[in-house]
């Protein structure tokens, strides 16, 4: 499922971080790979309101371009990530200014990545330029690179880690729609 990302996003507000480990733990659940890491995400938009996301930190950088494949929600989109190396944004505003993008809105992350042989589960923090907290998420996200067998192997393994996360309010009701380009988008 190349360049095809699913996942499904909570409002994580009313969550603490230790609450979310907690569960991890709780459930035993067998983490391949835990990592927390930072980010600036500036965004830039087209005519048609279309993104790129440029993601960086000191030492790595990306270029994102994702489109949905549903109107109605974000929980599959097609992905294309393009490697950078570190800090661009000049070079990086510039190069997509010349394709019709310009800069809409920049927001810091913070991210504790839990990675399973399957999924990533994510708790996050989001933040203003000036590093005041704007909202926080739970993702479960299912990993591109996994050999997947079909569509609704995926989602019956999103819906495991739903029911896991239950006691925090995670279930398929609770699935934000907006995508955080939909969430921060200025007008």
């Amino acid at each position: 499922m190349s360049f095809t990302e699913i996942e499904t996003k909570y409002d994580a507000s009313e969550v603490s971080l230790q609450d979310f480990k907690n569960i991890i733990k709780d459930n035993e659940i067998e983490i391949k790979k835990r990592l927390l890491v930072s980010s600036f995400d500036s965004y830039y938009v087209d005519k048609n309101d279309q993104f790129i996301r440029y993601r960086y930190n000191e030492g790595h950088g990306e270029l994102t371009i994702k489109r949905k494949t549903q109107e109605h929600h974000n929980f599959n989109r097609i992905e294309v990530n393009i490697p950078t190396a570190g800090d661009n944004e000049k070079a990086v505003t510039e190069f997509v200014s010349l394709l019709g993008y310009s800069h809409n809105f920049s927001i810091y992350k913070t991210c504790d990545i839990y990675w399973t042989d399957k999924v990533d589960l994510v708790y996050y923090v989001v933040y203003d330029k000036e590093f005041k907290e704007l909202r926080r998420f739970i993702e479960i996200e299912a990993l591109e690179d996994y050999p997947w067998e079909s569509e609704e192997q995926v989602w019956n393994e999103i819906t495991k880690y739903e029911k896991m996360l239950e006691p925090l309010g995670i279930k398929p009701q609770n699935r934000l729609r907006k995508s955080l380009f939909e969430t921060f988008y200025v007008d």
